[in-house]
């Protein structure tokens, strides 16, 4: 909030409400995908809030190729570089770390309860092979999961 009402300073008492106001539900964050098919109707302006929130930050971070961003070059996370790799218990271990790590370190608040690796040639419903992660988090203080799916 601004203690600046259209370009005049407000009276003491009215910068003391500003200051001293509570929020009441918590953080808003845009809502993600910026577009929605079901109601047809731009997100950009759309605020969201609570686990609805947090799963959009996760969507966004699983979506995003680490060095994408601009002036955040290690957000998101490197997974195309497993793309062609065979399926062992190596690549299975360094994708979950790399999931592990860029939430420990982008996303604190959600926590991520599993991580399931699957590779075959019917990943994508196309016949194409590619591997298909599963990611469950959960906010660090309540049981409510979601399931995000990446599909490579």
């Amino acid at each position: 909030m601004t203690t600046t009402i259209f370009g005049k300073v407000p009276d003491p008492k009215v910068k003391a409400e500003i200051i001293n106001k509570k929020s009441s539900g918590g953080v808003n964050g845009v809502k993600y995908p910026l577009y929605d098919k079901n109601n047809h109707t731009k997100g950009i302006f759309v605020k969201t809030k609570g686990f609805t929130l947090l799963r959009s930050e996760a969507t966004q971070l699983i979506r995003t190729e680490r060095g994408e961003r601009v002036m955040l070059p290690n957000y998101g996370l490197s997974l195309k570089k497993y793309l062609f790799e065979p399926l062992t218990d190596d690549l299975v271990e360094s994708v979950t770390e790399e999931i592990f790590y860029s939430f420990s370190t982008y996303l604190p608040k959600a926590k991520v309860r599993s991580v399931d690796v699957r590779s075959g040639d019917n990943v994508h419903g196309l016949g194409v092979p590619g591997l298909l992660i599963q990611v469950v988090i959960s906010p660090a203080n309540s049981l409510e999961t979601a399931l995000l799916e990446i599909n490579l």
